[in-house]
């Protein structure tokens, strides 16, 4: 795929995930619906033009181009001594997780319960262990993507996965954001490998998705957590009475 072409499809995932129709940037643009199609059809925007579109979904090149790059770029995963590190280090592991999700250190230090002091020497301790950048005024690149699958012997998921499971399983999911539903049923060998391909591209789109919203004011988004299984199984209590 064309850089081109994986840049145009970003900024069409950005428009749905806001809700903006082909017609209503038109609107914006001061331009009518059929030359918003065409531009897209034809991908012949003009800087200028990329930048209006951009501020009508309050992000600038930098955020576009780095969703698109995400986009096509696989998880990372860290070496065992990162996730070492991190797991026996709560507070550096959730001023990282803060980083991951878009976080300044000036406003991690401001919403949460460390100190500025603390904060350098994290971003210190970060830099060492090849997880940041660290640039003069405290600026920060993330050297790693903000998709991490943790390694499954691993430190991280050893300290912290069943806690994870437990605490986030633990509701009612009885309100309008929330989801809940179990199914069971028989499925071929073809059918399984479509489920976990639709599986794989949710989880896909949810991290594209969230990369969108990191541009929003941090009181115009609010945390969430996507938990999906999906195994061959049969509950126990039918092995149990099976002959």
């Amino acid at each position: 795929m064309s850089q081109t072409t994986q840049l145009l499809n970003t900024l069409k995932k950005c428009l749905k995930s806001k809700a903006i129709t082909y017609r209503q940037l038109a609107e914006e643009l001061k331009l009518s619906e059929a030359s918003i199609k065409r531009l897209f059809s034809e991908k012949s925007f003009s800087l200028k033009r990329l930048e209006e579109i951009c501020n009508v979904l309050d992000l600038n090149f930098y955020d576009l181009a780095k969703i698109s790059v995400d986009a096509e770029t696989g998880p990372s995963m860290l070496t065992v001594e990162q996730e070492r590190v991190l797991s026996e280090n709560p507070k550096l592991f959730v001023f990282f997780y803060l980083l991951l999700n878009g976080r300044k250190p000036d406003s991690i230090v401001t919403d949460y319960k460390i100190s500025e002091k603390e904060s350098l020497q994290f971003l210190l301790k970060l830099d060492k262990l090849k997880l940041i950048e660290l640039y003069p005024g405290n600026s920060v690149r993330l050297l790693t993507q903000k998709n991490i699958i943790w390694r499954k012997d691993g430190p991280i998921r050893a300290s912290y996965e069943s806690q994870i499971k437990e605490e986030f399983l633990n509701a009612p999911f009885d309100s309008s954001e929330e989801r809940l539903r179990f199914e069971t049923g028989k499925l071929s060998d073809g059918s399984q490998s479509v489920m976990l391909k639709k599986i794989d591209r949710l989880f896909k789109e949810y991290n594209e998705l969230t990369e969108i919203d990191k541009a929003l004011p941090q009181e115009k988004s609010q945390n969430t957590g996507l938990m999906i299984a999906f195994r061959p199984w049969v509950f126990s209590m039918l092995n149990d009475f099976k002959r």
